[in-house]
Formats: structure tokens, sequence, C-alpha cells
């Protein structure tokens, strides 16, 4: 009994190691720091613009008046929204009261348990230094740690993300079918969390072609896929069901319609964002009556693609340069700002779009103006200096991230995968960039720059390759 006990408790110790001890006390240090201003305001764990939505949601699922984002009765059902994030609020608010302070509690809890999986991954991979480093890294990370007092879906989709990914590495390095279940089961559940994972079994896919092809890795893959297809069936037949329609979520569509389409149209025919929005709305509804929610965003996609489709090569830019934009613009000012400073004294419209377009056209003052009146004059000379901090601590990071890249190319499966799942969270945003859409890419950038900060490039001594430590 006595050995059993020392060896359980030998396994503790092998876990939290001293360096993640200091890395969890300080992690959850600098969460509590930046989460007072929601201890004060709790309403301002709704500084986003969806959080609203996700929690309307949870508090109609509690009191039986169905999926629904009305307001007020007959409350009709959401198409948009995919049911994981509203669920896990559902299931905190009915365990504590509706108590919004305890889901930031937990979502801090589950981000330092992302830091603790990360910190034992990449010491298991990369020795003792990397993920020290890394742990000091996303002790700071402010992109990551804003997000953990909202009421959105980035702290729990990045919790199943990133073990996601530490999954399928030892799927297709061990060649196990149940690690490709168990990567499988995970990818499902984030899915539900957020539908931008729906097709993420392509870069697997391609994955597995890029590191020592073998056709078990084939059968590994289908494994991942069918379940993260078997966790979203019952909600694509909810789906058909509710709107006779047969498709995942129609967020998809109104993302295309309005961030991806209309603001190309926009741009390539010197309209106003409104304007091309109005045009792409005549054309889908046009003749069409008594339609509900999911059949006409459905016809707002089917326009929006068509309209893409004719327009291959300007759609290509704005994709690769809301990526780019994405990956450089350090934090969503709009959000961050109103967090700190309050809604009332907060720009209320997003300038993302406007300023992009602007800067497309050359008028790089004018964009730097909108910028300037709508995203930073209100927040005071602190708030402004934090955040300038921030981004040269960001561009420092993608400096390191691409160092590493320098060091050890793409020999290692983590880098090919962490690429991938780079481009392809990234790839698909256009004029939607926002820097919360790299949130979940957080704690690789992070990995990355740990790796570019520590490890020394292979130099050649007589004729072999070393290694230098």
């Amino acid at each position: 009994m006595q050995a059993e006990k020392d060896r359980a408790r030998g396994k503790f110790r092998g876990f939290f190691d001293r360096n993640l001890v200091i890395l969890l006390a300080g992690g959850l240090a600098a969460r509590l720091l930046v989460s007072i201003p929601a201890f004060a305001d709790i309403s301002r764990t709704a500084s986003c613009y969806d959080a609203v939505s996700y929690h309307i949601l949870a508090e109609h699922m509690l009191e039986g008046k169905g999926y629904s984002v009305s307001f007020d009765a007959p409350y009709k059902p959401n198409s948009t929204i995919t049911p994981g994030y509203p669920a896990f609020l559902a299931g905190i608010y009915a365990l504590t009261g509706r108590s919004r302070l305890a889901v930031i509690l937990i979502q801090v809890v589950l981000n330092l348990a992302l830091l603790a999986i990360l910190y034992r991954f990449l010491k298991t991979r990369f020795g003792q230094k990397v993920p020290f480093w890394v742990g000091i890294l996303f002790i700071v990370d402010l992109n990551t740690a804003f997000y953990c007092t909202q009421l959105t879906t980035e702290t729990l989709f990045t919790f199943l993300v990133v073990p996601c990914l530490i999954l399928v590495l030892r799927t297709f390095s061990e060649e196990r079918f149940w690690l490709a279940a168990a990567s499988g089961a995970t990818l499902g559940a984030a899915t539900l969390v957020r539908p931008i994972a729906l097709y993420f079994a392509a870069p697997l896919l391609l994955f597995t072609f890029l590191t020592r092809f073998r056709w078990r890795k084939l059968a590994l893959w289908a494994v991942i896929g069918g379940l993260q297809t078997a966790f979203i069936t019952p909600w694509v037949i909810r789906n058909r069901v509710v709107f006779n329609e047969t498709f995942y979520t129609t967020i998809s569509d109104v993302n295309i319609y309005k961030y991806h389409a209309a603001p190309l149209k926009a741009l390539i025919e010197g309209k106003t964002r409104t304007q091309a929005q109005e045009e792409f709305d005549r054309e889908a509804v046009e003749g069409r009556e008594n339609l509900n929610e999911a059949q006409r965003y459905r016809l707002y996609g089917k326009v929006a693609r068509r309209y893409l489709l004719q327009h291959p090569l300007p759609y290509i830019g704005s994709l690769v340069g809301g990526g780019i934009a994405s990956l450089f613009y350090p934090l969503t000012l709009g959000e961050v700002g109103s967090y700190f400073k309050g809604q009332e004294t907060a720009g209320k419209e997003g300038a993302s779009s406007q300023v992009l377009t602007l800067m497309s056209e050359g008028n790089i003052g004018k964009a730097l103006g909108i910028i300037w009146d709508t995203r930073l004059r209100y927040l005071g000379w602190a708030l402004l200096l934090l955040f300038a901090s921030y981004g040269l601590f960001h561009l420092a990071k993608l400096g390191f991230g691409l160092r590493a890249y320098i060091v050890k190319g793409l020999r290692d499966p983590v880098m090919v995968l962490f690429l991938l799942t780079g481009l392809y969270f990234l790839g698909l945003l256009s004029f939607g960039f926002s820097p919360r859409a790299r949130v979940p890419l957080e704690p690789l950038l992070l990995s990355l720059a740990g790796i570019g900060l520590v490890v020394k490039k292979e130099k050649k001594k007589k004729g072999k390759v070393e290694r230098s430590k």
C-alpha cells in the first residue's frame, strides 16, 4: 500500500515539477489581474459583441424557451450558433445560480490547465528550457488572458484544439487507433464549440502525406474524421427537423456574405458596404416569401459564393491580406478597449473593413486617422502604453517563431502541423480579419517563439553534424 502511494506521489511530482508550479502561479496572478475590471463590473464580460447571444442562449436553454436568441416571444430558433459553448455556459449557470463570475474563474482554470498540458508536451519533445520560456511568454500574453474574461468561445475552443493537435501528433507517431478516436472526439467537441474547425480534417489529411505517408495513417485519419462527424451529426439532424434544411450551421453563409463578398463587391465596384449588402439581399430573396432564418441565410451565402467565384483573384488577395492582418494586428482594440475603459466610451462600430479598404487604395494616412479616432483616442496614455508594449511583445513573438522555422525547418512533424493549423485558421478570414481569430493559435505561436528563443542551429564540425547545446 505504501509503495503504491509513493508511486502515485512520484507521478504527481513528475507532472507538476517546480518550474510548472511557478508558471501556473504566475499565470493565475496575471489572469486574475486582467480580470479585475470584470470583477468590478460584471457587464464587462460581454465586451465582445457576440457574448450577449451566448448568454441569452444559455438562459433560454435553462428556462425551456428553446435554442433562441430572441428577447421576447415568439422565440425563433437560431441557426448560426453551434451548441457547444451555450451548453457549457448553461451547465455552469445551472450549478452556480447563473454566475458569470464563475464562468470567468472556470475559464481561467481551463487556460492554466492548457498551460500545464502544453508544458508537459514541449518538455517531452524539446527538453526543459523550451517549455519554461514558453510558459513565461504564455503568462504575459494579453490576447490570451483577455478572452478568459469574456463569455465567448475562445478559451474553451483553444483548450480543446491544442490538446487535439497533441493527440494527432501522437496518433500518427504511435499509430494507435485509440489515440485516433481520442483525437476525433476532441476535434468533434471543438467543432461543436466553434464551427471553424468543421473542415480541419483537410489539413490533417495533408499532414499524413507530408510526414512519411503510410496506409495505416490514412485509416487513422478516417477514424478522426468519422468521430468528428459523429459528434456533429445530431445537430445536423436538429437543423433538418427545425428548418427543413440539411446543414450544420449558417454562420459560414453569414460570414461569407457579410465579411467576404460584400466588402469585396464594395471595393471592386466603388460602392459602400451597405449598398453591396442591399444588392445581395435583393438578389438572394427576390420573389421568395415565408423564408425561415436558415433558408434566408443560405440564400445569402449562395449569392455571395457565386460573386466570389466570379472574382477569384481579388478574393484570394483578400484572404491573404486578412490572414496577414490577423497575424500581425496585436489586439482587437474595440473589444479590449471597451473592457478596460467601459462600453460607454468605446467606439461602437467596427472599423476594420473600412481601414483595409482605405489601405488597399493607398490612403494610409486616412486609415491611420480612422484607427486613431475610433480605436485609440479614448483609451488614454496608460492603456496606449500597455497596448504598444504588447504590440512590441507580439512582434518579438512572431520574430522568434520565424527563427524556429529557420533553425528547425519542417523536419519535425510538430513544425509541419503547427504551420498547417495556422494557414487553415488564418486563411478563412478575408475582410473579417481580427486578432480574436488568432487566439486558438497563440499557444502555437508562443511554442514556436520558445523554440526559436532556445534552440540553436545545427552546425557542421569535422564533416559531422552536431547539435549545439
